[in-house]
C-alpha cells in the first residue's frame, strides 16, 4: 500500500566543488522521507523524475508474482553491449545481480515476466507510463523512461523493505539482500555504512553525461534519496554519505579519514582492571598531560592517551597487547585508532603468525578489501575479535584458558616488512576475497547461508578436498542459560530462508539467532570455540546440549587450513 506523503521542503541545497562554474557544477539534491514527511533541500520538488535502476527491485516483485513458489533465476552476463560493465560479470544469482546493478540480469528476467504483471508492480511502486518493453520496465529505454515522484519512491522502497509480499516472499529476501550488498561492497559502497539497504540509478542527461541517483534507508525511520546532476549512481552514492550520516538517528557512522582504523580493543571483557603503559622513547600526549617513558596509569572512562608506543595489561585477566596508535575511552569500550598497515600486521599476527608468504600476502589483501567495505560498527570500523576479525596488534597472541582468563602464546610473530606492504596493497586493488576462515571444513559455506546476504553460490575451496575438520562441543544447560537466558526448553538449527539460525525456546517463546549472535552470546560464558563455525547438528544428551559441525571458522571466504 503506497502512503501519499505531505511535503515539507527545507532551504539548504548541497553543491560540490567549489571554484567551478555554476552551469557545470554538479548539484547535489535530496529529499528525506522520515515518519511519513519528506524534506527536500531547496530547488528539489516532487516532480516526477527517471531514476533508471532504482526501478529493479520491483521488476523482481513482478518476476516473483508470475511465478509463484519458483527460486530466483541464476544469468549468466557477459558483457559487451548488453551491461554497463563491459567485462561481464558472470554467473549469478537475483541478489548479486541486484548488489552489481547488472543490466544484462535484469532484462533477462523483465523479459520473462509478462507486461500486463510488470505494468503492475512497476505502477504500485508509482511508475508512469506503463512499460512496452524490458529495456523500459528497468530503466534504460532513453528517452522513453518511466517516471516516479520522489516521494512515491520513498514510499514504495520503504514498504518493500518492511512489508511481505502474498506471492514470492523468499524472492523479496534475496532482494533485501541485494540491497544490503550494494551498501556492503557493491555500486552504492558510497554511502560508507553498513546495516543500510541501499540502491543506484544512472540515467541520461545530455549526449556525455548522465544524472546519478541513489537511495538509502536504515529500515526504521529514515529512507533517503540523492540525485547528482551530473553524475552516476555511484558517484551520487558517495555524495550521499554525509547527509545520510547526519540525518541518521542514534550514534553518528564514522568516516574513515586518510589511513586510519578505529577497533574496539578487548571487545568482549568489561573495562575494569585495564592499564596503559607508554613502552616508546619519548613522552606522549595524555588527556591528563603527558604520560611519561615507561609510566604506567589505569585508564578510565574520558580517558585519550597517545598516538604513541602503548602497551595494554590486564593483571587479573592474564591479558597484554602491544600496539602503535592512539587510545580512547568511552560508553565503557576502548577505542584504539592506528594505521591500515598496523591494522593489517595484527591481524596477520594474529591469524598467521608464521604462516606461508603467498598465504600472508592474500590475507593482507583480503583485510584491505574488508575494510574498503565500510564500518561494522556505529562506533568503531572493527572490533578485535571474530565478529569482525581476530587483531593482536604487536603480540602477544593469547591462549583463553577461560573466557575471562588468558595466557600467553609463546609463538614468535613475524612483522610486515615494507616489500611486502607494498604488494599487499598492490594485490588488494584486484579483484579477491575480503572474507578469510580458519579452516573451511572442505565445504565452504556461502554468505547468504551464514549472514543472510550475497549469494547462494560457493566457490570449492582451493586448499581442502576431501575429509571435513568435524569439531564437537558439549553445553551445559547451566552455561546455555547464562548465554541466552533462563527457562531453556528446546534448542534447534532454523534455517530461515537459507540462512543459518540457532533456535531458542524458551516460556513457550521462540527466538532465533544469527551466527555472529549466537557466536558472541556462547562466547561470552564458553569462550569462542564453543562455536567454531555454524553447527550442522544439536542434540541434548543427559540434559546437556552436544553442538556438532565442521571447519574451525565461519567457512566463507579465504580459507587459511594448512
Amino acid at each position: 500500500m503506497i502512503r501519499r506523503a505531505g511535503l515539507i521542503f527545507i532551504a539548504g541545497l548541497l553543491g560540490l566543488a567549489s571554484g567551478v562554474a555554476p552551469a557545470q557544477e554538479p548539484a547535489l539534491q535530496t529529499w528525506r522521507l522520515e515518519r511519513g514527511r519528506l524534506e527536500a533541500s531547496a530547488g528539489a520538488t516532487d516532480a516526477p523524475l527517471a531514476v533508471g535502476s532504482l526501478q529493479k527491485p520491483f521488476v523482481a516483485r513482478a518476476w516473483a508474482q508470475a511465478h509463484p513458489d519458483q527460486p530466483s533465476p541464476r544469468f549468466t552476463c557477459t558483457g559487451g553491449r548488453g551491461c554497463w560493465f563491459k567485462k561481464g560479470h558472470g554467473a549469478l544469482g537475483l541478489a548479486a545481480a541486484l548488489a552489481r546493478s547488472c543490466n544484462a540480469y535484469f532484462r533477462q528476467l523483465a523479459a520473462l515476466t509478462p507486461l500486463p504483471t510488470l505494468a503492475e508492480s512497476l505502477g504500485h511502486a508509482g511508475f508512469a507510463p506503463a512499460p512496452t518493453n524490458p529495456d523500459e520496465a528497468i530503466g534504460l529505454a532513453a528517452p522513453e523512461l518511466l517516471r516516479i515522484r520522489p516521494s512515491h519512491l520513498l514510499e514504495a522502497y520503504v514498504d518493500l523493505i518492511r512489508e511481505p509480499w502474498p506471492l514470492g516472499e523468499p524472492v523479496r529476501q534475496e532482494v533485501l539482500r541485494g540491497l544490503r550488498d550494494s551498501a556492503r561492497g557493491g555500486t552504492a559502497t558510497g554511502v560508507n555504512a553498513w546495516g543500510l539497504w541501499a540502491k543506484t540509478g544512472t540515467v541520461p542527461l545530455d549526449e556525455t553525461h548522465t544524472v546519478g541517483f541513489a537511495v538509502a534507508l536504515d529500515g526504521v525511520d529514515l529512507a533517503m534519496l540523492a540525485r547528482l546532476r551530473p553524475g552516476t549512481g555511484t558517484q551520487a552514492a558517495r555524495a550521499l554519505a554525509s547527509p545520510l550520516a547526519a540525518q541518521r538517528s542514534g550514534t553518528p557512522i564514522p568516516v574513515r579519514t586518510g589511513d586510519m582504523v578505529t577497533v574496539r580493543l578487548f571487545d568482549l571483557l568489561p573495562l575494569d582492571g585495564f592499564t596503559v603503559r607508554n613502552v616508546g622513547s619519548t613522552p606522549i600526549p595524555d588527556g591528563r598531560g603527558f604520560l611519561g617513558v615507561g609510566a604506567t596509569r589505569a585508564l578510565h572512562a574520558g580517558d585519550r592517551v597517545g598516538p604513541g608506543q602503548l602497551e595494554f595489561r590486564c593483571e587479573a585477566r592474564g591479558v597484554r597487547r602491544r600496539l602503535r596508535g592512539r587510545v580512547q575511552v568511552s560508553s565503557g569500550r576502548l577505542r584504539v585508532t592506528l594505521s591500515r598497515r598496523d591494522y593489517v600486521a595484527g591481524v596477520l599476527a594474529a591469524e598467521l603468525p608464521q604462516g606461508e608468504p603467498t598465504l600472508r600476502l592474500q590475507l593482507g589483501a583480503a583485510v584491505l578489501r574488508f575494510l574498503a567495505r565500510g564500518p561494522r560498527h556505529a562506533d568503531a570500523d572493527v572490533c578485535d575479535s571474530t565478529h569482525c576479525a581476530w587483531f593482536v596488534g604487536e603480540g602477544p597472541r593469547l591462549d583463553w584458558v577461560t573466557p575471562s582468563r588468558a595466557r600467553e602464546d609463546e609463538t614468535a610473530l613475524e612483522s610486515l616488512n615494507d616489500a611486502d606492504w607494498t604488494r599487499i596493497q598492490a594485490l588488494a586493488k584486484a579483484p579477491g576475497p575480503f572474507l578469510w576462515t580458519g579452516h573451511c571444513g572442505g565445504q565452504p559455506l556461502s554468505t547468504q547461508r551464514v549472514w543472510g546476504w550475497g549469494d547462494a553460490a560457493t566457490e570449492p575451496c582451493v586448499r581442502h578436498v576431501g575429509a571435513p575438520a568435524a569439531w564437537s562441543r558439549i553445553w551445559r544447560r547451566a552455561d546455555l542459560e547464562r548465554a541466552f537466558g533462563v527457562g531453556v526448553e528446546a534448542v534447534f538449527l532454523a534455517p530461515e530462508t537459507g540462512v543459518w539460525g540457532l533456535m531458542v525456546v524458551q516460556h513457550g517463546r521462540r527466538t532465533t539467532h544469527g551466527y555472529d549472535e549466537a557466536h558472541r552470546r556462547i562466547a561470552s560464558v564458553l569462550g569462542w570455540d564453543a562455536l567454531p563455525s555454524p553447527a550442522s547438528r544439536v542434540e541434548w544428551i543427559d540434559g546437556d546440549l552436544r553442538v556438532s559441525g565442521e571447519g574451525q571458522g565461519h567457512r566463507v571466504g579465504l580459507c587459511l587450513g594448512k
